[in-house]
């Protein structure tokens, strides 16, 4: 038996969304909480990125920080890909699956244009931590202090 959540999403009966740090794989409420799911936390952080990346200077040391966390998305990004594809194709036959056309033909057409992103988001990846490499020895010089600087957290003892 289907039935709808308050977030208007499709669970079975009975069932709880699985949870990994608190967060599921879909937003949700929580005890009249809305507790976002991972992919919404996601694109937040890109939009925080964003906002924090559109004006002045960014050292390359700094630069350097922010690639090497990002790279990740375009290594790991591809695996939650190739693993939705297969939970989308297996849904076919779990669910009674409705479509305004016939449903194995639109997830066909998912499946081929998931592979296509998975493929660009390794790509994407590749491209980062080449990016990354081509600054790792740029350094820049404290005005005030006029060391030269490597890292810009001045507790981090590399």
């Amino acid at each position: 038996m289907l039935r709808r959540r308050a977030d208007q999403r499709v669970f079975n009966a009975g069932s709880t969304p699985s949870i990994s740090g608190g967060r599921c794989l879909v937003g949700h409420y929580d005890q009249g909480e809305y507790v976002a799911g991972w992919p919404e936390v996601a694109c937040e952080s890109i939009r925080a990125i964003n906002h924090l990346t559109d004006h002045g200077p960014i050292p390359a040391p700094t630069l350097y920080r922010v690639l090497g966390e990002l790279k990740g998305v375009g290594h790991f990004l591809p695996q939650a890909l190739a693993q939705m594809t297969r939970g989308l194709q297996e849904s076919l036959g779990l669910y009674r699956v409705y479509d305004a056309r016939a449903p194995a033909d639109s997830v066909l057409e998912a499946t081929l244009l998931l592979n296509q992103a998975l493929r660009k988001a390794a790509e994407l990846g590749k491209l980062l931590e080449a990016a990354q490499a081509a600054i790792s020895e740029q350094g820049y010089h404290d005005e005030d202090e006029g060391d030269p600087t490597l890292f810009d957290d001045g507790d981090d003892p590399r």
